[in-house]
């Protein structure tokens, strides 16, 4: 007997329904967005008139708008009118391209709602837009990323206007050839800056600046940092006293004259730096011992070098960091310890450090819970045999090259996800809830 099936709204609270909805949507267009995400809401209106008019009357299922805002590229602009108006008085969530040729009219309606835009991805190649189309009142907009590409020097003062007016911008990408001074108007209240960092005016040799006179970035937490020498300038002339993550990649293997100074110059007044990634940053081994022997405080840490660097890692290094009952050793609150480098140090040195950080009941510092050594040979199978021993008695995490060429990992905690893999794929994944949407309007439940 036909059973006539059962509409979701019916059975669901309207906020419920309107939530799930939202969770498809972005796990549909987050992180990797495309142009055709923003019809998205189209899809669910697809289902029934009720699904229709609920997606209609659901501003939030229509804030996120993707678009390449150039001339032939905006597909109607009638379409675009139609969705800000549905997404009502909303936060915006926008991710805007413009090419070579922007397309004013478009850019002009996304501005007029600038005061709703809480996200923006900028990724832009023609700035002159900016001197006939107003840029300010973005009052909501807590992150922005800005990516000019890499052209040379691109007039990117033409953005200050957006910067000055972002009063709760708490978070800032830059992927830019220009002068991240602009960066610096919002300076005292960002929370995290990623910076790819190419031009920096002014003197470039080392130069000592003192606490007086470094920008003050009192509120930022979390730094990364991309590029070539200009890092090095950007790391002395800056003071965040509150800072806990630092991650450094360095893009060419020279330049670095300067650079473990001007390093050091900011760990000096970041005391509450918890977490450091120094990525092709660091030239010598006694580079690395320095930064590990002097800020004891740091929980998780990771170097990677360049592949030349076949012996920048050497027993000394597995050494200071092993535990001993009497004595310092370094890092003694790490947690997590990340080496992707080529080095060829013996079993027994590694295992002796690993089982070292096993902390006994009466001491205070912090067990080492994940360890990853990749780039380096695999150890003899007696070794992994055990490692596997210790993983099993501590409950660390170890994987990389270390642990086998095809870089499998060894947890106790495996057995345990598989075990709850089903029910948390469900809460979770949208091909499950558009399965259990499916068995509902069927009237299988």
């Amino acid at each position: 007997m036909y059973k006539q099936p059962t509409d979701l709204l019916n059975v669901l609270p309207p906020e419920l329904v309107g939530y799930i909805f939202h969770l498809w949507l972005l796990d549909s267009i987050y992180p990797n967005t495309k142009y055709w995400h923003s019809q998205l809401p189209v899809l669910l209106c697809l289902v029934s008139k009720s699904w229709r008019d609920f997606v209609y009357a659901s501003p939030f299922l229509w804030v996120h708008v993707i678009i390449e805002a150039s001339q032939d590229a905006v597909p109607a602009l009638h379409a675009l009118r139609k969705r800000l108006k549905r997404s009502q008085s909303a936060p915006l969530f926008l991710d805007i391209v413009v090419g070579e040729h922007p397309d004013r009219v478009a850019l002009r309606m996304l501005l007029a709602e600038s005061s709703r835009f809480r996200h923006l991805t900028l990724s832009v190649l023609d700035l002159s837009w900016c001197d006939d189309i107003p840029t300010q009142g973005f009052t909501q907009l807590s992150k922005l990323t800005v990516h000019t590409g890499f052209q040379i020097v691109p007039p990117v003062v033409k953005l200050d206007a957006v910067f000055s007016s972002a009063l709760h911008l708490r978070y800032v990408k830059w992927l830019s050839t220009g002068d991240p001074g602009p960066v610096g108007v919002n300076g005292h209240q960002l929370h995290s800056l990623d910076l790819t960092v190419f031009y920096i005016p002014g003197k470039h040799e080392y130069t000592p600046i003192s606490p007086r006179g470094r920008v003050l970035l009192p509120e930022l937490r979390s730094l990364v940092l991309d590029g070539t020498g200009e890092i090095a300038c950007f790391l002395r002339s800056i003071r965040a006293p509150l800072l806990s993550c630092l991650d450094i990649k360095w893009w060419h293997y020279n330049g670095h004259e300067g650079a473990l100074e001007a390093l050091r110059s900011l760990l000096a007044y970041s005391p509450h730096l918890e977490e450091i990634a120094l990525r092709k940053f660091l030239i010598t081994e006694d580079g690395l011992i320095s930064i590990i022997t002097n800020y004891e405080h740091i929980l998780r840490f990771t170097v990677a070098t360049e592949g030349w660097q076949t012996s920048f890692i050497t027993q000394r290094t597995f050494e200071l960091l092993t535990r001993r009952e009497h004595g310092k050793y370094a890092l003694p609150y790490l947690e997590k310890l990340e080496f992707r480098a080529a080095f060829d140090v013996p079993d027994d040195v590694v295992l002796r450090m690993i089982e070292s950080r096993k902390s006994p009941e009466h001491d205070v510092a912090c067990t080492l819970k994940s360890i990853c050594l990749d780039g380096c040979k695999p150890m003899a199978e007696e070794s992994v045999s055990r490692l596997q021993a210790i993983c099993q008695e501590s409950g660390l995490k170890a994987e990389g090259t270390f642990v086998g060429r095809n870089n499998v990992s060894i947890s106790t905690s495996i057995i345990a996800a598989k075990a709850r893999t089903s029910y948390f794929s469900f809460l979770f994944d949208p091909e499950a809830v558009i399965l259990w949407f499916r068995k509902l309007l069927l009237g299988r439940r």
